[in-house]
């Protein structure tokens, strides 16, 4: 499998005569506590450097809207003239070179050194928090910790002066915990808790061929074997490091079984040979060759045979280009939700949250969201009614000028078909793979090493084909939003519709309709649990009206808020409530419809447009086939087109494989 990612933009080299920075890498969770840093929040670094812990002010760890790099001079003792740059990259090719760090909340670093000590202290701190990742070097994995209940309300009986706390029933503990979320009583009985772990005497140090540990987990010491009966090799991670190493006799199958707290690594134990593994403190870390590839499932199953399909092409030259070995992999078992929400950025979808009846709406996935990402995102909801069934799933490529492609999902269901993402007119090149039922959709999710924050890698479980189409999607008109999302949906056969608001008798943002024969529709944004959401009952006719956000942009057509009204079988009579504030323009009017054809909406984080084409108006078709030779004279389309074919039937395009 062929991943492209190209070097970041490094930072100002320093002026002539100047010393060159140490670069100190800001990892996104606290190395004492586990627990994600919030924007704001005091932090403090260790670095080695010549052969020294050196303890670094990081001062406050930065929103995302800040810069990736920024300076800072260190006064620090032995060094005071050093200069420090603190590095967001994950895949800075500068924190590579001069070594690991370790970041933690200054309270937890302060809890930590006051209970255990400068000397040792420091040094057990500083290798389990480099040893959170299971090798050096590894991509940021995100795992939430597993809370500790015993711990937590031990901590929060001391730190309330409430010794009935103790004599809480187990079941309303952990249900406390669980409400609570991420509270310094928390953070201080995560470091408690891993303190009294480093603090055993464990002499064990060794490091050992991965492919002859039989057995380990954390705390214990490996058995060893050196001959295996066929066995397979997995390895348990979570937000501590490696957890587990054991050999598998009957590698499980099931998809479905997948944890949001662990990931896991599988595969036959030749595969693993020239891995090796340290142990310390009761810590295992892997030492692996750069070149050896590695995968990470959120599953013990993992795929073992099917198509993955990614959106990424290496067409730059070798020496601006950075392959990882490692890929992670997210299943979703589309049997257990109702609804996807896709967050989607200007590159493509950025994240996947599944409507379940543990979590309801998306505005949790949002909030985590924010804490990594700072630029603009639009939402889309898929319904998934019960007796709705998936066709197939695939990604639409299209070339985005020589840089590479930006894909976009298509679904395909019973109900209907979705295309999910920028949208993209012109050429495109369509892959999909078939299934039937309600399968397990399997992608690679954003990471740090990724510059461009989409998700460009899928398959499904089952999978019963591929099938692969070139097309020319005539544009619609002058596109009214740039980089904008395009849904559509009929107006005939409505039974009702659910209209989204951000506010009372505010924009409308978005529309679900649910039609005679059961099946439903989304259109816009619908943000469950965020917006204003109004049902209407047989709907008769739709009202609404455009209001641009400012003059320059109503002239071009761009940017602006839609407001609706409907008028049912009930209440044919309406408000047609439009902001008093609102400077009205010529083209101001309420235009009506009759439910009647097919509704385009444009959606953007910060714009929509709404367009109604009438039966008469509707095209015949709205996608043509095409192959090389299709259509005379466009030799640009027939140089695109042989290109992909090419790239079908060869894996070094790392664009359709077969694992």
């Amino acid at each position: 499998m062929v991943f492209e990612l190209f070097r970041p933009a490094l930072p100002p080299m320093p002026e002539l005569g100047e010393p060159s920075p140490i670069h100190v890498r800001l990892h996104p969770n606290c190395g004492a506590c586990g627990l994600l840093f919030e924007p704001g929040a005091n932090i403090t670094a260790l670095k080695h450097h010549e052969n020294a812990l050196i303890r670094i002010d990081a001062q406050t760890f930065p929103s995302p809207k800040d810069q990736r790099f920024h300076w800072a001079v260190v006064e620090d003792g032995s060094s005071a003239d050093k200069r420090y740059q603190f590095c967001r990259l994950g895949n800075c090719p500068i924190c590579g070179v001069n070594g690991e760090s370790i970041t933690c909340h200054s309270d937890c670093f302060n809890l930590w050194m006051k209970s255990m000590g400068n000397g040792d202290g420091s040094h057990k701190l500083w290798v389990a928090a480099t040893w959170r990742y299971p090798w050096a070097n590894c991509p940021e994995l995100r795992l939430p910790p597993v809370d500790n209940v015993m711990s937590y309300m031990d901590c929060a009986k001391e730190a309330l002066e409430w010794p009935d706390l103790a004599k809480l029933p187990a079941e309303l503990k952990t249900y406390i915990v669980e409400l609570s979320g991420p509270t310094e009583i928390g953070r201080y009985a995560s470091v408690l808790q891993l303190m009294s772990e480093m603090a055993s005497d464990r002499p064990f140090v060794a490091t050992l061929p991965l492919d002859n540990i039989m057995y380990w987990t954390r705390g214990g010491q490996p058995t060893v074997s050196h001959a295996s009966n066929g066995e397979e090799l997995q390895l348990i991670i979570d937000a501590r490091g490696l957890r587990e190493i054991r050999w598998v006799t009957k590698p499980m199958e099931d998809l479905t079984a997948r944890s949001d707290h662990m990931l896991y690594i599988s595969g036959p134990i030749q595969q693993f040979s020239k891995i090796e593994v340290a142990f310390q403190n009761g810590l295992a870390r892997l030492i692996p060759l750069f070149s050896q590839e590695i995968g990470l499932w959120d599953s013990p199953a993992g795929l073992r045979r099917g198509t993955i399909i990614s959106g990424d092409e290496p067409s730059h030259p070798p020496h601006l280009m950075y392959k990882p070995p490692i890929t992670r992999f997210t299943t979703l078992d589309l049997r257990r939700c109702d609804g996807l929400t896709f967050f989607i950025v200007p590159d493509g979808v950025h994240a996947i949250h599944a409507h379940t009846p543990e979590s309801p709406n998306a505005v949790e996935a949002f909030e985590r969201l924010g804490l990594y990402y700072n630029g603009p995102v639009t939402w889309f909801y898929l319904p998934l009614a019960a007796h709705d069934e998936v066709i197939s799933i695939g990604l639409r490529l299209r070339r985005f000028g020589r840089d590479g492609l930006t894909p976009t999902f298509l679904i395909h269901l019973r109900s209907g078909h979705y295309v999910i993402g920028p949208h993209r007119d012109g050429a495109v090149f369509d892959v999909l793979l078939e299934t039937h039922g309600r399968p397990v959709l399997i992608y690679e999710p954003w990471s740090d090493i990724q510059l461009v924050p989409h998700i460009n890698q899928i398959a499904v479980s089952p999978q019963t084909g591929v099938k692969a189409q070139y097309r020319f999607i005539p544009a619609r008109g002058s596109r009214p939003l740039d980089v904008s999302c395009l849904s559509s949906a009929p107006l005939e056969n409505v039974e009702s519709m659910d209209v989204f608001r951000t506010a009372a008798n505010g924009p409308c943002v978005g529309f679900i309709f649910t039609y005679r024969n059961g099946w439903q529709r989304s259109v816009g944004q619908c943000r469950l649990g965020l917006d204003i959401v109004t049902t209407y009952q047989k709907p008769v006719k739709l009202y609404h009206v455009f209001r641009p956000h400012n003059t320059t942009e109503w002239r071009r057509g761009l940017m602006g808020a839609v407001y609706v009204d409907i008028a049912t079988e009930e209440h044919p009579d309406v408000d047609r409530f439009y902001p008093l504030d609102a400077e009205r323009r010529p083209t101001h009017f309420w235009a009506h419809s009759e439910m009647q054809g097919v509704l385009h909406f444009w959606s953007k984080a910060d714009g929509s447009y709404l367009q109604i084409e009438t039966p008469e108006e509707a095209t015949t078709e709205e996608m043509l086939e095409f192959n090389p030779g299709f259509i005379d004279g466009k030799r640009g389309v027939r140089e695109l087109a042989a290109e992909h074919l090419d790239g079908l039937r060869s894996d070094m395009q790392g664009r359709v494989l077969n694992v």
